[in-house]
């Protein structure tokens, strides 16, 4: 990966409905370069998906939350698998100290948050969860 793969990641992220010629334009390479490197970027995993990230509104207010999980000892791949198929999850990490693994949820409401939350402690490597409800975005 060099800067102007660095460079068009960032302005992605920034902004994911950019058209390949407005990115080039940004770039100073062809369309077709913006293209080719996206698509580079996809087919080796760099970019996983491309998403919408929703305004504040009554319609599309998220509850999103921090998980920490305890796994029961033994191999936690099926465990990893089977997290990584919820819909709701952002994010999926290991982590040292108490907790073996962090998620990040969002979910459409509180009861919703609920019910993923139930399904997670009934996998059976789960030994425990802590969770908090994220109440603000700083940054």
């Amino acid at each position: 990966m060099d800067t102007t793969d660095r460079e068009l990641l960032r302005l992605l992220s920034l902004d994911a409905r950019r058209s390949a010629a407005e990115l080039a334009r940004e770039l100073n390479v062809s369309r077709v370069t913006v293209q080719n490197r996206i698509d580079r970027l996809k087919a080796n995993g760099t970019i996983r998906r491309f998403t919408v990230e929703l305004g504040v509104s009554r319609e599309n207010v998220l509850v999103e939350a921090l998980v920490l999980l305890k796994l029961a000892p033994g191999d936690s791949r099926k465990t990893i698998t089977q997290l990584k198929r919820i819909p709701e999850l952002q994010s999926l990490g290991s982590i040292n100290g108490t907790f073996d693994l962090v998620l990040e949820l969002r979910t459409s409401s509180h009861q919703r948050l609920d019910t993923v939350l139930r399904d997670i402690r009934r996998m059976p490597m789960v030994a425990e969860t802590n969770s908090s409800i994220r109440l603000n975005h700083f940054y």
